[in-house]
């Protein structure tokens, strides 16, 4: 019979792995399971990020001009939050199973990622954004990261176990979709749609937030799973669909920084509202 501490989906009927060593969850990475998806999705998205990260160093080496911006070293404080995230991630999907107090730190440890990986997003993009108006980004800065401070500390004393509620990230969803009002904060301080610079790059945060709801709709629904149970146990469940939207949502954020960055560059503040 599946333990109680592994009975958060009921959904998912088949697949399980549970009572395994360390070694034994090492070998599970060569066979498939209900948690090998949500392995190598995030495994895969590290090994993406560590790419990222080192092609940027690199091409500082080419290119030195861009290490005179903070926004450089910004970025690659961001790569190091999400690395820092898939890597947690892949910790507790892979070793959750060894028994309900390795579940509870491991899952601890990946509540731990998430709150890294939405620091960096946020405070890269706040740096990003609010380049010319620095009081607001400071004030948002401090704002976000005594929030997420706070999360953390109350996730890592308060979880016992991965219960079936949703309320382990649920702080962390609505942290990450309350980035919104920034965003519109940042647009009118921009003058709005009349702002060529607001019309390229505003769009491009209405697509990273629908790649997030994306992933949180079939999370907390727990979409397809729930209308076929047993039907997507090893393959497109909600908690792969939340994985694959969450590494999109990042990979997509980095590459706006990255011309972000480049616009910033070429249009320093001094000279934007010439």
């Amino acid at each position: 019979m599946l333990p109680e501490y592994l009975q958060f989906n009921p959904y998912i009927r088949t697949g399980y792995r549970h009572g395994l060593t360390f070694k034994g969850c090492l070998v599970s990475l060569l066979y498939v399971n209900n948690e090998s998806v949500n392995v190598w999705s995030h495994l895969i998205g590290a090994g993406l990020f560590i790419y990222f990260f080192f092609h940027n160093i690199c091409k500082a080496q080419v290119f030195p001009s861009i290490t005179k911006t903070t926004d450089y070293y910004f970025i690659l404080f961001y790569t190091i939050c999400v690395i820092a995230c898939m890597l947690c991630s892949v910790n507790f999907h892979l070793f959750n199973c060894i028994s309900p107090r390795a579940s509870a730190h491991f899952l601890k440890l990946d509540l731990c990622g998430i709150g890294c990986a939405i620091l960096g997003c946020y405070i890269c993009g706040l740096h990003l954004t609010f380049e010319c108006f620095q009081n607001w980004r400071l004030r948002y800065e401090t704002m976000i990261i005594g929030v997420i401070i706070i999360a953390v500390i109350y996730y890592i004393h308060g979880v016992k176990r991965y219960i079936t509620q949703n309320n382990h990230v649920a702080l962390f969803i609505v942290i990450s979709l309350s980035g919104f009002i920034p965003s519109l904060h940042w647009y009118y301080l921009e003058g709005g749609w009349s702002n060529p610079f607001i019309r390229h790059f505003f769009p491009k945060i209405l697509i990273l937030y629908g790649i997030l709801t994306i992933g949180v709709f079939a999370y907390l629904t727990k979409f397809p799973e729930r209308l076929f149970p047993g039907y997507f146990d090893i393959l497109f469940s909600s908690h792969q669909i939340w994985h694959f939207a969450t590494l999109a949502a990042f990979i997509w954020w980095y590459h706006n920084s990255i011309e972000l960055m480049h616009y910033r560059l070429i249009n320093p503040c001094d000279t934007q509202f010439e």
